[in-house]
Parts: C-alpha cells; sequence; structure tokens
C-alpha cells in the first residue's frame, strides 16, 4: 500500500479476504483486496507501474500462480474518468471474474453497484451467486 499510496492519488481499498489455493497438492491462502485510484497513465503506462511495483516487493516470477509469491496486482477494470458510469476503457472478461472468486469479494466490498459491461447484475448480487460456489472466500479484517 505505500508503494501504490507514492504513485496515485486519491486511493481506497476493500476489506481484506483471505481465499484458498489446493491446486499445487499443498494448501496456500492468500490475501485478497481491491484498490481503487486515480491516475493519468495510459493503459500500458498503467501495467508497467504495476508491474513495476510488484518486483519492488520481490516479485520476480511470472507464469503460474500456484506458488507462493510475495504480491500479484491485477487490473481488472479501467475508468476513463472517476466516475463509476465512465465509459470502461479496459475490463477484465466477465466469465474470467466469475471464474476467480477472489476478485468479486474484495471488488465488491469496494465499488457494489458497479457493472461489469458484459453483466446484467452489479458486483454484490454477483458476488451474492459466486458464494454459493466458492465458500472459500472469506473476509478477515477491515484494518491492515
Amino acid at each position: 500500500m505505500q508503494k501504490l499510496n507514492r504513485e496515485f492519488t486519491c486511493i481506497s481499498r476493500s476489506v481484506l479476504y483471505e481465499s484458498h489455493d489446493l491446486s499445487g497438492g499443498k494448501e496456500l491462502k492468500y490475501w485478497n483486496f481491491a484498490v481503487s485510484f486515480h491516475c493519468f497513465l495510459s493503459y500500458s503506462n498503467l501495467i508497467a507501474k504495476l508491474k513495476h511495483i510488484e518486483r519492488c516487493c520481490g516479485r520476480h516470477q511470472s507464469g503460474s500462480l500456484s506458488h507462493e509469491i510475495p504480491i500479484d496486482l491485477d487490473l481488472v477494470f479501467l475508468l476513463a474518468d472517476s466516475s463509476l458510469d465512465s465509459k470502461v476503457e479496459y475490463c477484465l472478461d466477465y466469465s474470467f471474474i466469475l471464474r476467480t472468486s477472489y476478485f468479486i469479494g474484495p471488488l465488491a466490498n469496494l465499488y457494489p453497484s458497479w457493472i461489469h459491461p458484459d453483466a446484467q447484475i452489479d458486483l454484490s448480487m454477483t458476488l451474492k451467486k459466486i458464494k454459493k460456489l466458492s465458500p472459500r472466500l472469506q473476509e478477515i479484517s477491515d484494518v491492515f
């Protein structure tokens, strides 16, 4: 969060969630939260900046996430301006978001009424549907 605070303005964050990865043979726990911020970077420059922050925090691996990593920053959506009603310049595929419930909990906490361009329901309702499918997502703290 300190690195994000130095790079971006108007930062907000969700509560902290814990999810489990059972795919690698041993149980790994991941902490997940969503962060919102303002910036004037293009999509490609923003991705480069997030990758730089990952490297500064000790992430030097690429490929599969079924291993222990210090940090993973994912850009879920990019809006043209600070309004949730503004034009969506980039957004992860909705079907991918549905398959990876660790995005939905933090996003729904931060922006419960936001509707993905390919969805018919807001993130709050999406989370309710996902929880039935993926009970491993658990809220653990609103302070960290």
